[in-house]
């Protein structure tokens, strides 16, 4: 498995479920190895022995980030980082010698490692859960140099620099499994790779975390108490001020609890917000780790999804469900696939604190609406389990290493049939 970052170095949806799938094929009997970057959190260790683990991990690959900024050094700087994670990735594939790589997000890490893997012959499965399709040859320092070379110069330059010079047609080279079809949809509009072998995989959440509570006789018949929750990222897209503004307009004893990461800037912008709004009190900011979160989305009457931009997926609306809490969403980007309004959740319009109020004072009025979305909700969740997930990348990688001998796995789709929910 080849990509950017893995845990515990970072740890957003991608990240995380890049370690789950490693996790579970190794489980279902499979050799996986982790090739990353060097991109380190600060005050976070690398794990003890994590080299040697059952799922091993090589954290080799020079990116072209440093303290979070895109880095474009000189030439001689590039050449040098390009080298070293050729390097690394050939040590790679001679101590490993994979029957296929899974490549997953190549955002900022060198596109000529693809030249390379694809030199030598190896399948090719890749994880499509962001643009990086489009975004990654404007990050790839060493791409934006060669890519400027005509052809033949740079084929002849190869064998002095000792590193590929062109720049690869990143789906010529494999399978390219999308999240979503909005993921999809994007490629095909802003991406110059190729786009001949696509199928979606959806993703999928940690369905043996996330749970409703044990003690729970019936999930969603919880007493009304005014907690709503978000959980995500700090980011002006992902809509965390019109969730505080529509606290104006819900009754003084609802609650909103935001689990962020990322900006500290922009959460104390937020905070700002919600003092000069009068709700200050009303907002609470943390961040805990992944397994808190669980109790964080049972003790919550309503999880918000607010996201304003076209979102590849969403799986925090997933994880909500599997805990037994009600979803009020945008549903705007690939959430929109599995997001159905009345059916597993309420809709709101985007950047609409009114709509939102509207929507949470629906669910504070009606517990058989609540308990009914809670219930579809459930359905979803199990739906769209990374086991699920798992099993679908396993066919199409262990069909790739075959040469897809006994013929091409399905595409996945959602159908929602009365209140079962395939996938």
């Amino acid at each position: 498995m080849l990509g950017l970052h893995y845990p515990p170095h970072h740890v957003g949806g991608y990240e995380v479920s890049c370690r789950d799938v490693a996790e579970r094929l190794v489980d279902r009997g499979h050799d996986v190895t982790v090739l990353t970057s060097d991109l380190r959190r600060l005050g976070v260790a690398d794990p003890a022995g994590e080299r040697t683990a059952t799922v091993p991990v090589r954290r080799d690959l020079a990116a072209w980030f440093r303290d979070e900024q895109v880095y474009a050094p000189g030439l001689v700087t590039r050449w040098r980082r390009e080298r070293r994670s050729q390097r690394a990735l050939r040590q790679a594939l001679d101590d490993v010698r994979p029957d296929v790589v899974f490549v997953w997000q190549m955002g900022a890490l060198s596109l000529g490692l693809i030249t390379t893997i694809a030199a030598r012959g190896v399948p090719i499965v890749y994880a499509i859960f962001d643009d990086w399709l489009s975004y990654a040859p404007k990050l790839d320092a060493w791409s934006r140099v060669v890519g400027r070379v005509p052809a033949p110069v740079a084929r002849a330059a190869a064998a002095v620099l000792r590193v590929p010079t062109l720049v690869p047609d990143v789906g010529a080279t494999g399978t390219l499994c999308f999240i979503s079809e909005v993921t999809r949809r994007r490629a095909e509009e802003m991406s110059p790779s190729t786009l001949a072998d696509t199928t979606i995989v959806y993703c999928g959440i940690d369905g043996r975390l996330f749970t409703p509570r044990e003690d729970e006789p019936v999930p969603g018949r919880r007493k009304w108490r005014g907690r709503l929750l978000y959980v995500g990222r700090y980011d002006p897209r992902k809509g965390i001020e019109t969730v505080v503004r529509a606290l104006l307009h819900l009754d003084e004893a609802v609650t909103l609890e935001v689990q962020g990461t990322g900006d500290p800037a922009e959460r104390d912008r937020l905070a700002a917000v919600a003092e000069a709004l009068g709700v200050g009190h009303r907002v609470r900011f943390q961040t805990v780790s992944r397994e808190e979160l669980v109790e964080r989305y049972r003790d919550a009457d309503v999880f918000v999804f607010p996201s304003e931009w076209e979102e590849p997926f969403g799986l925090v609306p997933l994880e909500a469900m599997a805990c037994a809490t009600p979803v009020v969403a945008t549903g705007v980007g690939g959430s929109g696939e599995f997001l159905l309004d009345e059916v597993n959740c309420l809709r709101f319009q985007a950047g609409d604190p009114l709509s939102l109020a509207a929507a949470v004072q629906r669910m504070a009025a009606d517990p058989e609406l609540r308990a009914d979305l809670v219930r579809r909700g459930l359905r979803t969740a199990a739906a769209f389990d990374v086991d699920r997930l798992t099993e679908c990348f396993e066919a199409w990688l262990t069909g790739a290493a075959s040469g897809f001998a006994h013929g091409r796995p399905s595409t996945r789709a959602v159908r929602f049939e009365d209140d079962d929910v395939r996938a």
